[in-house]
């Protein structure tokens, strides 16, 4: 009789395991884009733009401009001062820790996100490659998002070689990356600054598809026509969300 109640305790225990690892598994959740979106990394960019290119641009032209348009600009199609860019922005290349110093915290971002955090899955999916992963929590912590219980998905070096060698994009990896979180999590929302990725996150049924307005840059169709349902000016608009 004991051997008996001892095996049902076990069966028991299992059958709770898997029914709060299944929970967890499949919790809501909500992906939200880093660079730009919660934190502006503007003055960043444009001081790794004038270290690579030897001279100083307009500030306005790195707010307005993506990389290659800046490139064509002011580097002569140069796709090594390109790819030095974005070694140094993304802390491969010596001195690109440093200019982190020059990123701020979007306003409002962490009380939206501290909102959030107490009733979904926060995941962070970012470009900013995995040797970066330290650098990017605390970085996080000091502008005061949460971190505790989220999840950080990062790419690889490799990810952004083939970029620069044209074997895939940005947005195939960005896409391979989200469907990944999709197998763990029921994302109810995604955040982003960048038109281009709502063609990934469209494809997948996320009901509420956020798109952070970039006005120098970009339009409201932009975002809309690539798959936003909403568009927004800034954080503060999310609050009650």
């Amino acid at each position: 009789m004991e051997i008996f109640i001892k095996n049902l305790d076990i069966k028991y225990v299992r059958a709770r395991n898997k029914t709060h690892k299944w929970r967890i598994r499949f919790m809501d959740s909500v992906v939200v884009d880093i660079d730009d979106t919660i934190v502006d990394t503007e003055q960043r960019r444009y001081a790794a733009w004038c270290r690579v290119l030897g001279r100083e641009i307009p500030l306005e032209v790195v707010e307005s401009q993506g990389s290659q348009q800046i490139l064509r600009k002011y580097g002569f199609s140069d796709r090594e001062v390109w790819k030095r860019f974005w070694m140094l922005t993304l802390c491969v290349e010596e001195g690109g820790a440093d200019l982190l110093e020059l990123d701020r915290p979007l306003p409002y971002a962490s009380e939206v996100l501290h909102k959030w955090s107490k009733n979904y899955k926060l995941t962070y999916l970012t470009g900013r490659t995995k040797n970066m992963r330290q650098l990017t929590l605390d970085e996080l912590r000091r502008f005061g998002f949460p971190i505790s219980g989220t999840e950080l998905e990062m790419f690889t070096i490799s990810d952004w070689m083939n970029y620069f060698s044209s074997q895939s994009s940005v947005l195939e990896t960005r896409s391979r990356i989200f469907s990944k979180i999709l197998k763990r999590h029921n994302v109810i929302r995604v955040v982003d600054d960048y038109p281009g990725f709502f063609v990934a996150y469209r494809r997948h049924p996320v009901p509420d598809r956020v798109g952070l307005l970039r006005k120098k840059r970009f339009s409201r169709r932009d975002y809309l026509a690539s798959g936003a349902t909403t568009v927004v000016e800034n954080w503060k608009q999310l609050l009650e969300r």
